[in-house]
């Protein structure tokens, strides 16, 4: 799901990113989205999927969460009953 967002840039990113815009065929939110995804790639920088639904957490905390929802999902004892 697509949400808005509100950003200040320099004038020169937005005639950068209009042009390119227009030269790629393709939308400004889908330049930003790959500028923002190769930048995240190029500082390996992990994304957590638990952000998605934790917006409040920081990225430390959704991480600590998520070691201990795994961490509690494979401590669970399991028996088969035949």
């Amino acid at each position: 799901m697509k949400r808005a967002v509100n950003l200040r840039l320099e004038e020169s990113v937005i005639v950068t990113l209009n042009q390119l815009s227009e030269e790629l065929h393709t939308t400004k939110t889908e330049i930003i989205e790959k500028a923002i995804s190769f930048f995240s790639q190029q500082n390996h920088l992990k994304h957590n999927q638990l952000l998605q639904f934790a917006g409040k957490l920081k990225g430390n905390e959704a991480d600590i969460m998520l070691q201990n929802i795994i961490n509690d999902k494979n401590s669970k004892d399991f028996k088969l009953d035949l």
